[in-house]
Parts: C-alpha cells; sequence; structure tokens
C-alpha cells in the first residue's frame, strides 16, 4: 500500500491535501452578527458587546461615564471567523441608569453603532429591596397590634347602653 494513503486514513489533517479539497469550507467575509445587553448585579453593572465576522471585528464603546473597566476577548472558529466580545464593568450601577451605551462594530472599514438605554425597569438593589420589604412587615405588625389593643380595650370597657337591674 502506498504511504499517502496510510496518511490519508490515519491523518485527518492531510485528507484535504491527498484529495485535494477541504472538508470545511472557510466562511467568506460577512456582515457581523452582534448581540449586545447588559445586566445589573448587587455592586456593579456589565454591559456587553459581541461581534463574530470574518475577518475580526473591533469593538469600541461610547459611554458618558468615566472609571469603566474594560475587557476584550476573541475567539477564533475553524470556519475563519472569529468572535470578540468586549465587557464594560461600571462600578456604580445608579451612574448609568437613564443614559445610552453604544458600541461601535468595525468590520472591513464599516462602522456600525449599536444603542442601548439602560433603563431603570431592570435596576433593584438588594439592600434597597430588603428595606422596603422590612418596611412592609413592620406596618402590618403594628396595624395587627393596633387593631387588637383597640378590640380588647372595647370588649373590657362597660357599654353606656346596658341597664343594670338591682333588686327592689
Amino acid at each position: 500500500m502506498p504511504p499517502w494513503r496510510t496518511r490519508a486514513v490515519t491523518c485527518a489533517s492531510s485528507i484535504p491535501l491527498v484529495l485535494g479539497r477541504s472538508q470545511e469550507k472557510p466562511a467568506s467575509p460577512s456582515m457581523p452578527i452582534v448581540s449586545f445587553y447588559y445586566k445589573f448585579f448587587e455592586d456593579h453593572l456589565n454591559i456587553t458587546c459581541s461581534a463574530t465576522a470574518r475577518p475580526a471585528p473591533r469593538i469600541s464603546w461610547k459611554v458618558a461615564e468615566s472609571g469603566i473597566e474594560n475587557s476584550t476577548e476573541s475567539l477564533s472558529h475553524p470556519n475563519g471567523t472569529t468572535s470578540v466580545t468586549s465587557i464594560l464593568q461600571v462600578k456604580d450601577p445608579s451612574s448609568q441608569v437613564g443614559k445610552e451605551v453604544i458600541c461601535q462594530v468595525l468590520h472591513l472599514g464599516n462602522v456600525t453603532e449599536f444603542r442601548q438605554t439602560v433603563s431603570k425597569d431592570f435596576w433593584l438593589s438588594i439592600p434597597l429591596l430588603l428595606s422596603v420589604v422590612s418596611l412592609v412587615i413592620l406596618l402590618i405588625l403594628v396595624s395587627i397590634l393596633f387593631y387588637w389593643k383597640r378590640r380588647r380595650s372595647q370588649e373590657r370597657a362597660p357599654h353606656g347602653d346596658q341597664k343594670t337591674c338591682l333588686p327592689e
């Protein structure tokens, strides 16, 4: 048996060379696939923008706030595309509520902007939630106490409309 056949069977990376065709077709340049979202945590806010394309896209941000940390990761895929994920970490989440954040994706010389306003609807502080629940429970307990005290005092007080009968 010729040695090239043995390599073709035992070494998958040599199959395209021996057969003269590729098993995986590389991706052609295309528009990036983008996801853009944010998530509140107890002590910070993460704003994430991800883009996948060929060639690798670049991500930049337009944010009104300073003191924000940015981390970016890239992942190459077998089909030739690259996923780039950029995460902004905002230390003071309330400072971004109601403000617009812009993720800019640069790909093949074109810049596409993705805008999102950080909404108050999704922001809820755990300490604030605990405070509100505690206050409601306290108000319910005080109301029960006053109701019980009033009812008890009404039961013990003599009623003015009752007649006392004395023997004659």
